[in-house]
């Protein structure tokens, strides 16, 4: 589904924040999905600013604009879906 067409796809994000899950967790992406708790697989404080960071690269280099997620929004993020949804809000 792509939210708009100058707009990366939902699936792509989806890709995106997987992939920094796997790299950062060094666990196997395919575990991972929307629904994934964040805090259940073992991100932690640290964890989620690393998250973040690579979010931010690798979104910034395909979107129309860079992407900064603050350390109080990571915070409200629970699920790897609500990672996905505010990116896709913000790019």
């Amino acid at each position: 589904m792509t939210v708009r067409a100058d707009r990366l796809a939902a699936e792509d994000v989806l890709g995106v924040v997987r992939s920094a899950v796997s790299v950062v967790l060094e666990i196997d992406a395919d575990s991972v999905d929307r629904s994934t708790v964040l805090r259940e697989i073992g991100v932690d404080s640290l964890a989620l600013v690393a998250l973040a960071e690579i979010v931010e690269e690798r979104v910034s280099g395909q979107a129309q604009r860079p992407l900064h997620i603050p350390d109080t929004d990571l915070e409200r993020m629970i699920t790897v879906g609500d990672a996905v949804d505010y990116v896709i809000a913000r790019i």
